[in-house]
């Protein structure tokens, strides 16, 4: 389905209406949901990078951000699970 039948799907969809008289669902097709579906987790995607910016640039600087671990530190925490456990966290 073209872009544009899809935004037109989104403003004027079909409802499933109650037993009372008012709308209880939308209907859209399959490639509509599934494009929905993309851009909501392209917008979470970017979120998180905005979440998580400076401690990128911190990163990119060569820096450790404040609360991250090493990678040392955090196998040494990895084994002592393992060993606790006797199994890998999952």
């Amino acid at each position: 389905m073209p872009v544009q039948s899809r935004v037109e799907t989104l403003y004027r969809p079909s409802y499933v209406i109650g037993a009372d008289g008012e709308p209880t669902a939308v209907l859209v097709d399959i490639a509509t949901w599934q494009a929905l579906i993309r851009r909501l987790e392209e917008m979470e995607d970017a979120e998180i990078l905005r979440e998580y910016a400076e401690d990128l640039a911190r990163l990119a600087r060569g820096q450790r951000p404040a609360g991250w671990k090493s990678w040392e530190e955090f196998e040494a925490e990895l084994d002592a699970m393992e060993d606790a456990s006797g199994e890998v966290p999952g």
